[in-house]
């Protein structure tokens, strides 16, 4: 071979051809798309830490629902219960003034945070004196008492809301016992 026919062919083959460039665009395209789709997918690896957090919401909002009165009418001195052996019949109605939890004194109260009344969830932690309320900043909790004339039970439903569009649901039944 002669020099100069080398050195030709090295100055010819030394630039990117046309399909070289778009075969690499395509390349970096699917890489990019890869990346995005990775990092679209990190929130929804959060949700158990959201999860845990809202469930432990909801099992201290359910501590205070247990450690109230069932109705106004018992009289847990007595050992009375409302509607039962001549005792005044369930009211059945919230007796609370405000929304904080501290002046709930009866299980209908709880029925303050039901629909479109609910409670924030860093609101929720402070009156519950939890650690660090601001981590339950997402939520937003909905409580609502369904009391039933023919049972001995209302059925408490907890709703915690997570900002991401999921909700957890608990039902509670307290029974007519003190």
């Amino acid at each position: 071979m002669r020099p100069s026919y080398f050195l030709y062919h090295i100055r010819r083959d030394s630039g990117v051809s046309l399909l070289e460039y778009v075969l690499g665009l395509a390349i970096l395209a699917i890489v990019l798309v890869g990346v995005g789709l990775f990092f679209a997918s990190q929130p929804r690896q959060l949700d158990p830490v959201f999860q845990f957090r809202a469930v432990s919401l909801a099992e201290a909002l359910s501590e205070q629902l247990m450690a109230v009165k069932f109705d106004a009418n018992n009289n847990p001195a007595a050992r009375e219960r409302c509607g039962i052996n001549g005792v005044t019949v369930c009211a059945n109605s919230s007796q609370a003034s405000t929304g904080n939890i501290n002046d709930f004194n009866v299980v209908d109260d709880f029925q303050l945070w039901c629909g479109i009344n609910a409670i924030d969830g860093e609101t929720l932690a402070g009156q519950l004196n939890l650690p660090q309320p601001r981590l339950y900043r997402h939520f937003r909790i909905e409580s609502c008492v369904e009391p039933d004339a023919s049972e001995p039970f209302k059925k408490v439903t907890i709703k915690v809301g997570i900002e991401q569009g999921s909700t957890l649901s608990f039902i509670l039944h307290r029974y007519n016992i003190r």
